[in-house]
């Protein structure tokens, strides 16, 4: 007689209810433990597919948690207003037609991510323009799959890329990582690019134009205010900047009306 006549055909040996063959591993190790197997046949699928749902669940308390705890970083380093939000904002024919094209803006980018988009925000001091451009972070923050927004001046971008023969190597690092992170950041909105009656110098036009090249090959969108009329854009900006924000698919929008900011009262009178 063969080896293999002597051996048992493996249904004969093996487990058939891997419950209980589990448990009776878990008594060797503890004998006090007691556990009741379940009755009835065992139906593998049903538990694998309830092990999938708690572990999807997981992961989805997790991510929320996570994205809950980044918005929470965003507010209170100061960099973008949690208190704005296109729910908050108080919207009126002044600003209807903006905060409108602002809030498709950010439904377009949440949902697609086609093709990098420019969104021109005009409006003169005090219109609301950085209000508008909180609203827009917060929306991203809280819908995006992706995130990450920074709000930032120009002088921010532009301190970015000012270097010194005596700066250390490690202000160096911190500073270029700066600049990657304005290059690489889901949405980066640049509140009040151009001061009123002012105009980039070749400086800022080189780093500006190299903010926008970079970007539009890594198909990041961007929002940008400004104080100046759209007629002036391109004298303000520059032939190589107007030209890199050609390139884009842009939209643009509009605030009208004067200052919504509080007045400051002297013995009850607006100080003018």
């Amino acid at each position: 007689m063969s080896d293999n006549d002597n051996k048992q055909p493996a249904v004969d040996y093996a487990p058939m209810d891997a419950v209980a063959a589990l448990i009776r591993q878990v008594q060797k190790f503890d004998p006090t433990v007691q556990v009741e197997p379940p009755k009835g046949p065992v139906d593998l699928h049903a538990m694998h597919l309830a092990d999938a749902r708690r572990a999807a669940a997981e992961i989805k308390t997790q991510v929320e948690q996570q994205r809950a705890a980044y918005v929470r970083r965003m507010h209170d380093s100061g960099r973008i207003d949690g208190r704005w939000t296109f729910k908050t904002l108080r919207m009126d024919a002044y600003n209807q037609s903006a905060v409108l094209t602002a809030k498709g803006f950010c439904e377009s980018k949440t949902r697609f991510d086609d093709q990098p988009v420019i969104l021109l925000l005009q409006g003169f001091e005090g219109s609301g323009k950085t209000v508008l451009c909180s609203a827009i972070a917060n929306y991203f923050l809280e819908n995006s799959t992706n995130p990450s927004v920074e709000i930032i001046n120009f002088d921010d971008l532009r301190q970015a890329h000012l270097f010194s023969s005596s700066e250390e190597k490690e202000e160096r690092m911190q500073r270029n990582r700066l600049v990657e992170h304005y290059m690489s950041v889901n949405l980066l909105i640049i509140d009040s690019i151009i001061p009123t009656g002012e105009g980039l110098s070749m400086f800022d036009q080189k780093i500006f134009s190299n903010l926008l090249r970079t970007r539009l090959q890594r198909n990041l969108s961007m929002v940008i205010s400004l104080s100046v009329p759209f007629t002036k854009l391109h004298a303000s900006v520059g032939e190589l900047c107007f030209e890199s924000l050609k390139a884009y698919s842009v939209m643009t929008a509009e605030l009208y009306g004067g200052s919504r900011r509080n007045q400051i009262m002297v013995n009850g009178v607006p100080l003018r």
